[in-house]
C-alpha cells in the first residue's frame, strides 16, 4: 500500500523542467569552400539550441559571419565558428523564449585566427542584462581559441563585443529551471492532503486489524 501511494506521490510533482546545458557550436552553419574563401553572410536573429543570437551593422552589411570549414581564418577547421561584422556592437544573446539561463563560458579567438604583426591582442566585453554589470576579458593574437569560463546565472541577455575583431564558438548555456506555477503547487498540496490522508486511514485500518 505505501509503494502506491508513494508513486501516487510521484506522479503528483509539479513537472518542472530542469535546468539544460547546451553548448551552441555552430556546426549547423557549416559549408565547404577553399582555404582562401572569404566569410558568408548569416541572417539575424539566429536562433540555435533553444537561444538567440542578435547582431546589428549600420550600414546594412550582413551582420553575422561564418568562414568556409576549409578556411585558415576559421579556428575551428572542419566545423564553423561566427563573428560579428562590427565587432563593437558585437552579438547579444537571449533564451528564445525569454526564460533566464546561466553563461557558463565560450570559446573566443582573434577575428582572422592569425599571428597578425599589427595585432597585439584585444579586449572582450561581456556585458550581461543589458548593462547590469559588466565583465571583460583580454585574447591574443595566436591561432586558436582561448576558453573563457564565467558560470554567471540568472540572466535574461549577455552581449559579447570587443575592440578588435574576434570570433566565437563552443558557446555554453544553461537554461534556468521552470518554476511551477501557483496553480500546479496548489493541485500538489491538494494531492498531497489527500494522500496524507490515505496514509492515516490506512494506519487506523492496521491497527483496528491487529487489535482485533
Amino acid at each position: 500500500m505505501r509503494k502506491l501511494i508513494l508513486a501516487a506521490a510521484l506522479l503528483l510533482l509539479p513537472a518542472a523542467v530542469s535546468a539544460q546545458s547546451t553548448t551552441i557550436d555552430f556546426s549547423s552553419l557549416a559549408f565547404n569552400g577553399d582555404t582562401a574563401s572569404g566569410p558568408r553572410g548569416v541572417a539575424s536573429p539566429l536562433n540555435l539550441n533553444g537561444y538567440t543570437l542578435t547582431a546589428t551593422d549600420p550600414f546594412g552589411l550582413p551582420p553575422i559571419l561564418v568562414y568556409s570549414s576549409q578556411s585558415t581564418n576559421s579556428a575551428d577547421p572542419g566545423g564553423a565558428a561566427i563573428f560579428a561584422n562590427r565587432n563593437e556592437t558585437g552579438i547579444t544573446i537571449t533564451r528564445t523564449d525569454g526564460g533566464l539561463f546561466t553563461f557558463n563560458g565560450l570559446d573566443l579567438t582573434y577575428a582572422y585566427n592569425d599571428q597578425n604583426s599589427f595585432f597585439a591582442g584585444g579586449l572582450a566585453t561581456f556585458t550581461f542584462d543589458g548593462g547590469a554589470s559588466v565583465l571583460t576579458r583580454s585574447f591574443d593574437n595566436l591561432a586558436g581559441f582561448q576558453t573563457f569560463d564565467f558560470d554567471i546565472a540568472n540572466l535574461s541577455s549577455v552581449r559579447i563585443s570587443a575592440d578588435s575583431p574576434f570570433q566565437i564558438d563552443n558557446v555554453r548555456l544553461t537554461a534556468a529551471a521552470a518554476v511551477p506555477e501557483p496553480g500546479t503547487w496548489a493541485m500538489m498540496l491538494i494531492g498531497f492532503g489527500g494522500i496524507g490522508a490515505a496514509m492515516r486511514s490506512s494506519r487506523r485500518r492496521t491497527i483496528k486489524l491487529a487489535t482485533a
